[in-house]
């Protein structure tokens, strides 16, 4: 029998790999319409956070300005994630409507 922390940390791994391919390959080329130009854009993240590096991804292929806001570091962002419902990470915040996780159709709607 195998120990179970080796298999736990293989499969840990192994779904940590996944998560990044599948995150590379899933954002749309759609243009994106802004309706605030610019829009006030604010991510409440982590940096080891896969959906977080989807969002950052997203932000930036799109020359889309944001801010954001490390959770892991900052107890100020922190208690501010808290308050504001923050479940996991990412939250963003575009032009004062919260999104909870990363989720393209929602962001370019409230774009």
């Amino acid at each position: 029998m195998k120990n179970p922390v080796v298999v736990i940390s293989i499969l840990f791994l192994a779904s940590y790999i996944l998560i990044g391919q599948f995150s590379n390959n899933t954002l749309s080329d759609e243009p994106v319409v802004l309706t605030t130009t610019p829009p006030q854009i604010i991510m409440f993240g982590s940096q080891s956070c896969e959906y977080c590096k989807l969002a950052r991804h997203f932000f930036d292929k799109h020359q889309l300005p944001y801010t954001e806001n490390d959770i892991d570091i900052s107890d100020k962002h922190r208690q501010t994630f808290d308050i504001l419902g923050g479940k996991g990470t990412p939250l963003i915040i575009i032009n004062k409507e919260l999104i909870h996780g990363f989720d393209e159709a929602m962001i370019r709607d409230a774009l």
